[in-house]
């Protein structure tokens, strides 16, 4: 009975060691303690709650997991991010690979996902740093969408509210009129009435002569007689007159409330003034509409209805003019890196304050046209390889962008940008151009 026992203890206490050693290498497998790795940086501005021992996936793949996130050492500094891969996925990363955080599902973990790169870009070096994007925020996104919609709702309030007064003092302005109207006719009747009265006398009198009653040479000889006959002639002067006068004084009545000092003007001056309040409410709502167009959201709906703008137009279309037309014409201003931008420690170029000046002054022949005028900022950088042209033009075009949409209040629907790359025909130095260029296609003078 005793050796039954001691061989169940021997057998319980055997079994457990090996479903812990069993355990602890699933686990280990499962963070890949046991595989070969190499170590990699990324930089973000916010990490979103990512976490140490978050899972790091490349192209879809789990392939390694965050080991450090090392605090920033200044507000202006970023987060620096140092995570595990596995070495047999080291050469699909390369040094245009960009790294970015994102949920695992709609409200799951975080983790870090690392798109591939491409052949012409050489492998990331051991302990190298990648390119980053920023998280989406999607909590500020629907803060944005609320605050916009509220601003929507009180515009559409306000313009409601002076349409409404205008139509009230329209119409009372109509009813003055009416009355007015009515009250210089009457008085215009009753003249007239007066001098059919004395043209009736007169006719009677007339009448009288001609049918030979009483005696014309009494009439002639006799001056009580030639005394009334002309009272009643001046009398109808006298009507005839007050009717004229009654009649411009209306005709200036009627004048006064039509012109441009009078009531009915400022109705319409008023009323055009809520128009244009209407027609800037509408503009809004429109930019508001292009920004949710570019939401990923909600983009696919707009994609359906056939909202498109000047993103949708490539690079090579923009090459062989694709806005330049028979009623367009394009205005271009170069203007230099060397002026615009300085490399930051991190190896980045940022716009510097005297590069924001030289953009202002650039912005001087533009000012004058609609705000609805196509306008394309051209970025253009001669960097060693294709795809390192292509990231620096882009960079440089949408930071001069952002500062002039933001500086000059410009229609961001009709703002694009398109990065050239090297090539610039027409630039100050013949074909090759490090910097950006401003165009704008006007419309032609007729």
């Amino acid at each position: 009975m005793q050796k039954n026992r001691l061989a169940a203890v021997g057998a319980f206490v055997i079994g457990s060691i090996v479903l812990f050693a069993v355990g602890l290498f699933l686990i280990g497998d499962r963070r890949m303690m046991f595989a070969e790795t190499f170590e990699v940086y990324a930089e973000f501005e916010q990490v979103a709650g990512l976490q140490n021992g978050a899972k790091v996936r490349v192209a879809g793949m789990d392939a390694g997991e965050v080991e450090t996130i090392h605090l920033p050492a200044s507000p202006s500094a970023r987060f620096r991010i140092k995570f595990r891969v596995r070495k047999d996925l080291h050469q699909i990363i390369r040094l245009d690979s960009v790294a970015s955080i994102q949920n695992d599902g709609l409200v799951g973990n975080k983790f870090i996902q690392v798109e591939s790169g491409t052949e012409e870009s050489p492998q990331v070096p051991e302990r190298g740093t990648i390119q980053s994007r920023e998280p989406f925020d999607l909590a500020d996104m629907l803060g944005r969408v609320n605050e916009t919609i509220d601003l929507v709702t009180t515009m559409i309030t306000d313009v409601k509210g002076r349409l409404d007064q205008a139509l009230l003092a329209v119409a009372s302005m109509a009813a003055e009129g009416q009355t007015m109207i009515a009250n210089v006719s009457s008085e215009v009747q009753a003249i007239t009435a007066s001098g059919q009265k004395v043209s009736a006398d007169l006719q009677r009198i007339v009448a009288g002569v001609q049918q030979g009653r009483g005696s014309l040479g009494k009439f002639v000889n006799d001056d009580a007689v030639y005394d009334r006959v002309k009272a009643i002639a001046t009398e109808a002067e006298r009507a005839v007159v007050n009717l004229r006068e009654a009649s411009e004084n209306a005709k200036t009545a009627i004048a006064d409330f039509r012109g441009d000092k009078g009531p009915v003007r400022g109705v319409a001056v008023e009323l055009q003034q809520s128009l244009t309040a209407a027609r800037e409410t509408l503009t809004n709502l429109a930019q508001t509409t292009e920004a949710l167009q570019h939401n990923f959201l909600v983009r696919g709906f707009f994609n359906r209805r056939g909202y498109f703008n000047l993103d949708d137009i490539g690079v090579a279309e923009y090459r062989r003019g694709a806005l330049e037309t028979a009623d367009r014409r394009v205005l271009r201003v170069w203007v230099s890196a060397e002026v615009l931008f300085e490399v930051t420690a991190s190896g980045e170029e940022r716009l510097t304050d005297s590069g924001r000046l030289r953009l202002d002054s650039a912005m001087a022949p533009f000012l004058k046209y609609p705000r609805n005028t196509p306008f394309v900022i051209e970025g253009y950088a001669g960097a060693d390889t294709a795809d390192a042209q292509f990231v620096l033009s882009r960079s440089r075009a949408l930071q001069v962008r952002d500062y002039l949409v933001g500086k000059f209040g410009l229609d961001a629907g009709h703002v694009a940008t398109m990065p050239m790359g090297a090539d610039a025909q027409g630039s100050p130095s013949a074909d090759r151009w490090e910097g950006v260029a401003l165009a704008m296609f006007v419309a032609r003078a007729r």
